[in-house]
């Protein structure tokens, strides 16, 4: 029989929602699958992983 802790991870993946395609500017993460999101910080704008901070993917925008 699965612990607590088990079934609760599985609860947890299984209804974790991949923000809507509405939503992203650019592809899936090639570390992870989830969806890239147009972000900005202090050096400028990047496209950064939505599993974040799971997966720690970016990808600078060059213009």
């Amino acid at each position: 029989m699965p612990s607590a802790k088990e079934i609760i991870t599985q609860l947890v993946e299984e209804t974790a929602e991949k923000p809507s395609r509405s939503e992203i500017d650019n592809d899936e993460c090639p570390r992870c699958g989830y969806m890239l999101v147009k972000r900005k910080s202090s050096r400028g704008e990047f496209y950064g992983c939505s599993n974040f901070p799971k997966c720690r993917h970016i990808t600078k925008i060059t213009g």
